[in-house]
């Protein structure tokens, strides 16, 4: 068996460096919150693959760290960091058995990976104030892609009960048969 990490690095030596920076509708949605979070200004971005969301929060003025488990991966988030004039930190990781980076954290994002295990620890890592934007496949998803892992798709209802303890901005949480992500934006109150 293959594993986790080394799929991953074999799937981006295959890939190249994209042509432009592709952004995140969720953060899109709330750039200016992202603005106005207080110091320390810190952004972890999880599973963050090529780093497409960790260079825009670097372009909004985050000191940004990308955590994933493919060095291949980080490395072509780097190279899209430095085209677009910014600095992020990376560190590889398998989220499987290693534990997140230690922050605080002005602002956590996850884009298309799924590690319930994760859930727990992250408002207790986000500062007062800190903001959370989590997005990915819902149970939905199955009916486009078979195929897919059904452990790996959310269940309606499983982000606003994970991240009770926040305050929501935004939800869509699995009911929408025709959304097939589920996402939040939320903030741990001050």
């Amino acid at each position: 068996m293959v594993s986790d990490p080394s799929r991953w690095d074999e799937k981006y030596r295959a890939a190249s460096l994209a042509p432009v920076l592709r952004v995140e509708s969720l953060l899109q949605r709330h750039q200016r919150d992202i603005g106005e979070l207080s110091a320390p200004r810190t952004a972890l971005d999880i599973a963050a693959g090529t780093c497409h969301a960790a260079v825009y929060l670097a372009k909004q003025g985050l000191n940004v760290t990308a955590v994933d488990c493919s060095r291949v991966g980080l490395a072509l988030g780097k190279e899209l960091a430095e085209r677009d004039g910014v600095r992020i930190n990376t560190t590889t990781a398998d989220l499987t058995v290693a534990d997140l980076p230690k922050g605080p954290w002005s602002l956590i994002c996850c884009f298309r990976y799924l590690n319930r295990d994760l859930f727990a620890q992250i408002p207790s890592m986000l500062v007062p104030g800190g903001m959370l934007f989590w997005r990915t496949f819902n149970v939905h998803h199955l009916s486009k892609a078979p195929a897919f892992n059904p452990e790996y798709v959310l269940q309606p209802g499983e982000l606003a009960r994970h991240f009770s303890m926040l305050d929501v901005l935004t939800l869509s949480d699995g009911d929408d048969p025709k959304e097939n992500t589920s996402w939040i934006a939320a903030r741990r109150s001050v």
